[in-house]
């Protein structure tokens, strides 16, 4: 499985990569430290390799760097994809003051952990749930 975070999530990633090698699911993280220029062959050669595309941001769902990510692997390297790419985003509200609201609006270990089990077939489809 691949992980590609900006460099705010770094620590939710690692955690959440530590936590899933215990279920025998092996990251490949990839820390962004730039957005220009995008390392788009890095990104696409550790795809090609894991199968799996994973993307985490604070930032809103739409228009951020992870959709910019998910097209470029689209548009280079779809066909080396075994499962549905995972965007895992900040929620589509107004950044909260509250710090429990706050959790809330950002993504979380256990978020980024529910995406790798789902991107791996490992739990019930976000779909399902619904």
């Amino acid at each position: 499985m691949l992980a590609v975070e900006l460099s705010t999530n770094r620590l939710f990633v690692v955690q959440a990569a530590e936590m899933l090698e215990k279920d025998g699911i092996y990251a490949e993280v990839i820390n962004l430290r730039s957005i220009r220029p995008l390392d788009r062959s890095t990104i696409n050669a550790s795809v090609r390799k894991t199968n799996r595309l994973i993307t985490v941001e604070e930032g809103f769902p739409q228009h951020g760097v992870g959709a910019e990510i998910c097209a470029s692997v689209v548009e280079e390297s779809f066909s080396y994809l075994d499962a549905p790419v995972e965007r895992i985003a900040g929620a589509d509200v107004p950044m909260p003051y509250a710090a429990n609201l706050e959790r809330m609006a950002v993504p979380q270990v256990e978020d980024i952990v529910r995406a790798a089990k789902r991107a791996c077939y490992r739990s019930v489809p976000l779909a399902a749930t619904a």
